[in-house]
């Protein structure tokens, strides 16, 4: 700030208001020049700097999110509960979370215990890694020996955890061990292994017990159906699950209708704009983190994906993870997933699709940029049962975490009439 006041009292009323520096009379243009120069140049520095950390949070963030990617396939490969479980647990633990803060105060969370919480959750059943595949894969009903050595998987995950050769009072590793042992816990001290009741029970394992039973009864088992959403809230409110805290009970019911929204299988726009809000509360609840540069391209990314499938709804849709493998085909409300290279696997066979059409496809992707996103084209491809002719649209994703292409895809078929 340039001023002629020269008072004492003006100039603490500016650095109050949030100036960087006060320049008062006499002027000198030389040092005038040299003090706007270094303010502008602190600025930029400071700016470049908190852009790396973001780079480097963000960063860390998507590789944490594929090790709970190869987590959540690696369990799933060892007992038939699906491989979104982890996600699903994830997701649900948050959604909790945010309407007890909105609730009470009493557990004193703060955004880094929530982050904690919901990062520690993908580890609540790591300890059916121990337990015999013939026991977590029985179709039919466990015999009490049986229910007594699945039970045992909390504690093996508790010992697991405690063994690891990591620093036992790290918040991260205390809350992972407080999960995995007392997720199945209850209310009423019902539950196992130490029959906690009450607040005994860490607010942490609660939330996650909750999720847990939530996930466990909306999916297929090998061992029964999935019940649709309303009937599964509403065993867990009446108690038919056991006992739990009233307030998270409340929670759940407020939390219903975007559970419902969320955890629907077949793709729409209301789980597409969940995510892009989450994402974007997340970064405003963050104010070390800018809302440009790359926290503000998650948010347009999102975005762009939204606006795609707006604008081409009804449509057989696809979305395409660069980084995971994982692609995804809706048709109305039947969705499919696949994984590349998994071994044995042909997705071009599997839709009948002709070698020049692929050679099409690839040289089309390889011309995209981050300036020319989008490939339009028609292809002859089996679709709901027969070959036929169709328009593909391909929209490419871009961020700057991946610097030397796009990072996703999204898609529409449309059969040519």
């Amino acid at each position: 700030m340039i001023s002629s006041e020269e008072s004492v009292e003006i100039m603490r009323k500016a650095y109050d208001l949030g100036i960087t520096d006060y320049i008062s009379r006499p002027f000198d243009a030389v040092i005038v020049k040299k003090r706007v120069q270094n303010t502008l140049g602190l600025y930029a520095k400071q700016k470049r700097l908190i852009n790396v950390v973001v780079d480097q949070i963000y960063e860390k963030e998507e590789n944490n999110n594929i090790m709970i990617g190869i987590l959540s396939n690696v369990l799933g490969s060892h007992n038939s509960e699906s491989s979104e479980h982890i996600l699903h647990i994830r997701i649900a633990t948050e959604m909790l979370l945010r309407e007890l803060i909105k609730k009470t105060d009493a557990y004193h969370l703060t955004e880094a215990d929530i982050a904690l919480i919901i990062t520690a959750s993908s580890l609540h059943d790591i300890g059916k890694v121990g337990i015999p595949e013939e026991i977590l894969n029985k179709p039919g009903r466990l015999t009490d020996e049986e229910f007594k050595i699945m039970k045992s998987h909390s504690e093996i995950g508790a010992s697991m955890i405690r063994d690891m050769d990591f620093p036992q009072d790290k918040p991260l590793v205390r809350t992972a061990w407080e999960i995995c042992r007392w997720h199945h816990e209850r209310w009423d001290g019902r539950g196992y292994p130490d029959g906690l009741k009450g607040e005994e029970i860490p607010i942490s394992a609660q939330i996650v017990s909750i999720a847990d039973v939530y996930d466990a009864l909306t999916s297929v088992r090998c061992y029964k159906n999935a019940y649709d959403h309303d009937t599964a809230i509403q065993m867990i409110l009446e108690g038919q699950c056991g006992q739990f805290n009233p307030l998270l009970l409340e929670c759940l019911k407020e939390s219903s209708p975007q559970l419902s929204k969320t955890f629907k299988k077949e793709k729409d726009d209301n789980r597409e704009y969940y995510e892009a809000q989450r994402i974007s509360e997340e970064i405003l609840r963050q104010n070390a983190l800018p809302c440009k540069d790359y926290s503000q391209r998650v948010i347009e990314i999102m975005q762009e994906k939204i606006k795609f499938f707006k604008e081409n709804s009804g449509k057989i849709s696809m979305e395409y993870n660069v980084i995971s493998g994982k692609l995804v085909l809706t048709d109305g409300e039947s969705q499919k997933e696949y994984q590349r290279d998994l071994p044995g696997f042909d997705l071009y066979g599997v839709y009948d699709i002709s070698e020049e059409d692929i050679q099409r496809v690839k040289d089309s992707l390889d011309s995209v940029s981050s300036k020319n996103k989008e490939v339009s084209m028609k292809v002859m491809l089996k679709v709901r049962g027969e070959r036929q002719m169709c328009d593909l649209k391909l929209h490419t994703l871009w961020s700057s975490i991946k610097t030397d292409g796009y990072i996703g895809i999204v898609g529409q078929l449309d059969i040519v009439k």
